[in-house]
């Protein structure tokens, strides 16, 4: 199938696709268009079967397919379709299905997205029905997002608490992630937080945090995932220093294991097709795994996550958190999966014992990555006498300088762990996380700590 582009920026030009085109103002799209009507990432075309479709990814303006606007419509030899300004006329192969007939095509134009007194309202559409009474295509009911309140501000946005309300008085909380208006019109940040978006809408574990929806309003977005009704390990290390108390060192190798599990999960996802995403997270740090109220761990915040099909190559800049990173991320060279183990083997470290190893005094950042690509981490016993030596050989070997010295998967590490945790009789779960933290949460309250 090919695309003729008559009118715009690319008039003139022809682009050719097997089985799939993605058209869109971002460069990772395979056809761009240097048109700021046109959203970073637009539309599709692609085949299914010997049938070719076209389909709305979320755009603000839309697509036009001869004269009526479409969500998802099937395209025949010779149709044009109009993005922002470019006119397309579409060359199909002879070998391709073509609509019965003209008469089966319906102008199914979309209210556009708005926001209106803090709701995000998304686009809805409903299309036809075959005559066995079997759904086809489209089938969106309006869904609209209530912010509540503001949860947290980040480097790039912010966090609201959310209600989403469906059809007969359905309501779902929810988290709303944003962008910062000042980030909006920087492309590389809006890549970013779309590709956090792509990247994790399919990894659905119960260890990470559920992506449900990537919006638009106005000029910007936002993503709607999975509400968290719990703490971060942040506030529960800083529950244990002022409470003057250690974690019980079950309770601190149970929150690991869970992380490697969904860790195993994301470095393992493969596409469609079954090749690997080469997904690392980058930032596994307190800040980005929650506990729930039931004592479930989630890993949370791929913003700074890696696929090669959907982020730029960006070796050679300082992504993550300074305090958490591994030696080969401070010295801005290639990482894969390992370096992910590294942050959790600091991670798991300043649980046993309430030390951060690389704590960066009086924003001293250079200092701080300097000591990291030196990689010089004391044994845990010298802070917590107590510390079984099993766990300390595998807090150790994640933490070793070199990627080929540490475990080699998350899945290995998760499995070292937990035999450490079962293999005398009964361990941790997440009824024994849950009760700790309702606990601690209690304890602290009565002391008078926030």
């Amino acid at each position: 199938m090919k695309l003729i582009f008559q009118t715009g920026p690319l008039a003139g030009s022809r682009f050719e696709g097997e089985t799939e085109i993605t058209v869109g103002r971002d460069p990772s799209n395979d056809v761009s268009i240097p048109d700021t009507s046109v959203s970073l990432v637009h539309c599709s075309v692609f085949m299914d079967g010997k049938r070719v479709f076209v389909k709305d990814l979320g755009s603000t303006n839309g697509i036009s397919l001869n004269g009526h606007r479409v969500i998802t419509a099937e395209l025949a030899d010779g149709d044009v379709l109009l993005i922002g300004k470019s006119k397309i006329k579409v060359d199909l192969p002879e070998h391709v299905d073509v609509r019965a007939s003209k008469e089966q095509e319906k102008d199914v134009a979309a209210q556009a997205a708005t926001v209106v007194e803090g709701n995000f309202m998304r686009r809805a559409v409903l299309v036809d029905q075959h005559p066995n009474d079997e759904l086809s295509g489209n089938i969106f009911g309006t869904v609209t997002y209530f912010l509540k309140r503001k949860i947290a501000d980040g480097g790039m946005g912010s966090v609201y608490e959310a209600e989403q309300f469906g059809a007969e008085g359905f309501i779902k909380k929810v988290a709303i992630k944003t962008i910062l208006p000042s980030y909006v019109q920087k492309e590389s940040f809006v890549s970013s937080f779309i590709g956090e978006a792509k990247l994790v809408a399919n990894l659905v574990h119960q260890n990470i945090v559920q992506i449900h929806h990537l919006g638009r309003h106005e000029d910007g977005y936002y993503i709607a995932m999975e509400y968290i009704d719990g703490i971060n390990l942040t506030s529960f290390i800083h529950l244990h220093r002022k409470l003057k108390r250690a974690t019980p060192v079950e309770i601190a190798s149970f929150i690991a294991s869970r992380i490697c599990r969904g860790l195993e999960y994301a470095h393992n996802k493969k596409d469609e097709t079954g090749n690997s995403l080469g997904l690392v997270h980058r930032d596994v740090s307190p800040n980005n795994v929650m506990i729930t109220k039931e004592g479930e761990v989630k890993l949370t915040d791929f913003g700074v996550a890696k696929a090669a099909q959907f982020m730029g190559n960006d070796d050679g800049y300082l992504v993550g958190s300074v305090e958490y990173m591994s030696p080969e991320q401070a010295n801005c060279i290639s990482i894969d999966h390992r370096s992910d183990l590294y942050s959790l083997g600091l991670l798991y470290y300043e649980l046993l014992t309430g030390i951060r190893v690389f704590q960066c005094e009086n924003d001293d950042i250079d200092g701080t990555v300097a000591r990291v690509k030196e990689s010089k981490v004391p044994d845990p016993r010298e802070y917590r006498k107590d510390i079984p030596k099993s766990v300390v050989t595998i807090v150790m070997k994640c933490l070793q300088k070199y990627p080929e010295e540490r475990y080699q998967g998350a899945g290995e590490l998760g499995y070292t762990i937990e035999h450490e945790m079962y293999s005398k009789g009964y361990g941790p779960t997440i009824v024994t996380l849950a009760g700790y933290v309702n606990e601690l949460v209690k304890a602290s309250r009565k002391a008078g700590i926030k």
